[in-house]
């Protein structure tokens, strides 16, 4: 299982976070300031569900033996 953490510096929204599993992105982190009545649980912040549901992904992939890699980016938007 590869994990790779996207760290995006946009000038205009400042720093957001993706989660990307084996190559899809399944979460995405950012700043609500501009919206704040978007944040809300299951909407645009994570909910337990979602997060219990990568962690039984994540141990299935240890059971089978899978290696677990971990990867960090950065890039600067703008």
């Amino acid at each position: 299982m590869t994990i790779k953490i996207l760290t995006i510096n946009a000038s205009d929204y400042g720093e957001s976070q993706e989660l990307h599993i084996n190559g899809l992105k399944r979460v995405n982190v950012a700043p609500l300031c501009e919206c704040p009545e978007d944040a809300i649980i299951g909407r645009s912040l994570t909910s337990c569900d979602t997060m219990a549901a990568l962690m039984r992904e994540a141990y299935g992939a240890g059971k089978r033996g899978e290696e677990f890699e971990l990867v960090s980016e950065t890039e600067e938007w703008g």
